[in-house]
């Protein structure tokens, strides 16, 4: 009886030291949370780059950004410009608490439901520095009437930068194993209008090069993670 008391107890204590560990002790945005809005992040040009303000509300679906600001501390959406009259859309949406909860959703998520058909995803990835970072990515394109979006988007949870629903959990569980933190969490989506996804992929990943290696320290932390630190200073 001594012996199974003392197993049993062992047991108990063992499984009360891994619900402790497996419980998240701070909410946690890389190096501190953000003082500043995303608004104030992300430059507004940079490189051949700049914000055309009069497109955004034409090009960029109003619905996507009224589910974006119901459930999100902060979310930015924009329309660059290139000297060529390249057009791309950038939409961020960070969330303070990376819980299961209220993990961030998907495009292929968010799309549906506004009612968007979308192909199957696909992973991919964006070089950048002559691959001296290389960016997990996942592409799809969103197909609405004769709207055709092609997408490139990535998650960063906490330090990781995951792509699907099961890189996402394991983020979430190796924060609050590992680290012991609930993790933040960043969207970042960049898409075209272009009826030629490959040609449109292209395009994203320059853009996406161009905006990470023209911004401050700060935004490269806040977009990338850990993964910021490969990035020339």
């Amino acid at each position: 009886m001594r012996i199974r008391a003392f197993v049993l107890t062992g047991v108990m204590v063992a499984a009360a030291a891994t619900a402790i560990a497996l419980t998240p002790k701070q909410l946690y945005a890389p190096g501190q949370k953000p003082e500043t809005s995303l608004e104030e992040l992300v430059p507004k040009s940079f490189g051949a780059w700049y914000l055309e303000p009069a497109a955004v509300q034409q090009i960029v679906n109003p619905e996507v950004l009224a589910s974006l600001a119901r459930y999100y501390t902060d979310n930015l959406s924009r329309t660059y410009v290139n000297d060529k009259g390249e057009r791309v859309m950038l939409s961020l949406a960070y969330g303070a608490d990376q819980s299961r909860a209220m993990q961030v959703h998907k495009p292929e998520v968010c799309y549906v439901g506004q009612g968007f058909v979308i192909d199957t995803p696909a992973k991919g990835n964006t070089l950048v520095e002559g691959g001296k970072l290389d960016i997990p990515n996942m592409r799809l394109v969103a197909k609405l009437g004769p709207r055709n979006e092609p997408i490139t988007y990535w998650i960063r949870s906490g330090d990781y930068l995951v792509r699907g629903w099961f890189e996402q959990n394991v983020a979430r569980v190796k924060n609050g194993l590992i680290k012991g933190y609930t993790p933040d969490g960043l969207l970042v989506r960049v898409s075209t209008i272009n009826t030629d996804k490959e040609q449109a992929y292209k395009l994203q990943d320059r853009f996406i090069a161009d905006l990470v290696t023209a911004s401050p320290a700060k935004t490269r932390a806040m977009l990338l993670g850990n993964e910021a630190d490969l990035v020339k200073q």
